[in-house]
């Protein structure tokens, strides 16, 4: 009720729904067909005030050239998080010193739960088909089953762990998606804030200790939760903790009119459908396009060097030769990755090109020197491969042996119920 919001609770509803109404925004312009270009254009609005800002303002001694990308977490999305606080602001002062009447911010307190809602279960819908379809977290690559330990990033760790159980991702995904529906409809939301709660508290931990960019993305996740969690938190208190009895919740939409209570009944309901749907048909797209269920490069593949020529000299193959291949490595996404007898690597974009040729070319956006070099392959039987071309200035040739991949103990470790001892290797 209006009348129990102090003025502390005032002030901070101001300018929590003002920060996450920032934070949120363009949604759902972005996900409706045919808006695409609005969304773009406030997308791009915002990469010329960002910019300025570190500049002007902040006095930052790099100027910012790395928008959004894979990474959530980069100089421009912390910059551009100072700048809706600081609109966030300005807007609780505005309104404070020009008045607002209490029942008009009950009403937009309604409204904005309602929007926060469908964002937060669009997003776990979405979030938790790629785990379900196999998609974030695929199957670790050839080029991860010959990498030392030692050498994987915290990430790319944790990347390997989820990614090798599809049972384990299709479960984690599961629980996103069954808590984002359930915040589709308003009698099941505190139930589904509940649910998401866990799974993104976990998800924000998880990023938080294998250093993965998508810590601002999961924090405020969980500060949505938190949000439409907040006027549950006492009668959840009475009922799962203090012992006592609590009233049930009068349903209300903030609509006064009865055509604009079912209009928006309507469009809830087919908003809701396209959520589950659109969102559905397209991750299940993707995971045939270049997710695990998609079609394997010909060359695809762990590819051990059993002879190795450098302009036209057989090289042995010597624990320590930086020259010396140890791997070939084909991977999916067009990437073909190389490892030494050093045991360092590299990874490299592969193209194909006619006539059994493929180019790679560094991976790296900003490489100052970019190398590239083009293989012929040819196969003189199944299990073998023969590439030659020029490399780091010198003609080569390699003979390698196809590894089976389920050989791996990684693979061939299979599931067992009954455990005399661990098996932990």
């Amino acid at each position: 009720p209006a009348a129990d919001w102090s003025l502390a609770h005032r002030l901070a509803f101001r300018f929590v729904g003002v920060y996450l109404l920032l934070y949120v925004f363009p949604f759902p312009v972005g996900i409706l067909p045919g808006l695409s270009g609005v969304s773009a254009a406030y997308d791009q609005a915002w990469q010329a005030i960002v910019p300025w800002v570190g500049r002007h303002v902040l006095h930052l001694d790099t100027a910012i050239t790395v928008f959004p990308n894979g990474s959530g977490d980069t100089t421009y999305n912390h910059v551009q998080l100072l700048c809706f606080l600081a609109l966030a602001g300005v807007a609780t002062a505005v309104v404070s010193v020009l008045g607002r009447r209490r029942k008009e911010e009950v009403v937009a307190h309604g409204l904005l739960r309602i929007y926060l809602r469908y964002f937060l279960g669009y997003t776990m819908v979405s979030y938790g088909l790629i785990k379900v379809f196999y998609i974030q977290f695929p199957a670790p690559s050839p080029e991860r089953l010959v990498e030392p330990f030692g050498d994987a990033s915290p990430m790319g760790l944790l990347w390997a762990f989820m990614g090798y159980s599809q049972g384990y991702n299709v479960f984690a995904g599961g629980l996103e998606v069954v808590g984002g529906v359930l915040l589709l409809f308003r009698r099941t939301t505190s139930l589904g804030v509940l649910v998401v709660l866990a799974a993104m508290t976990n998800v924000l931990a998880l990023n938080l200790a294998y250093d993965v960019p998508a810590k601002l993305l999961a924090s405020h996740l969980v500060l949505v939760a938190v949000f439409l969690l907040l006027p549950e938190l006492r009668r959840l208190a009475d009922v799962l903790v203090l012992n006592r009895p609590t009233p049930p919740v009068v349903f209300r939409t903030p609509f006064a009119n009865r055509r604009l209570e079912w209009g928006s009944r309507a469009v809830k309901v087919l908003f809701a459908g396209f959520i589950v749907c659109s969102t559905t048909a397209t991750e299940w797209s993707n995971s045939h396009a270049y997710g695990n269920a998609s079609p394997l490069h010909a060359l695809y593949g762990v590819y051990e060097v059993e002879s190795f020529t450098r302009d036209g000299q057989p090289r042995p193959l010597l624990a320590g030769d930086a020259t010396a291949w140890r791997y070939l490595l084909i991977s999916r996404y067009q990437r073909l990755s190389l490892r030494f007898m050093d045991d360092t690597g590299k990874r490299f974009r592969m193209e194909d090109l006619p006539e059994q040729r493929i180019k790679a070319s560094d991976m790296g956006p900003d490489a100052p020197d970019p190398e590239t070099f083009t293989l012929s392959w040819a196969r003189p039987d199944p299990e073998h491969l023969v590439v030659e071309g020029v490399f780091r200035g010198a003609p080569i040739q390699a003979r390698l042996r196809k590894v089976d991949a389920s050989k791996f103990r990684l693979f061939s470790r299979s599931f067992h119920w009954v455990q005399e001892y661990p098996f932990n290797r």
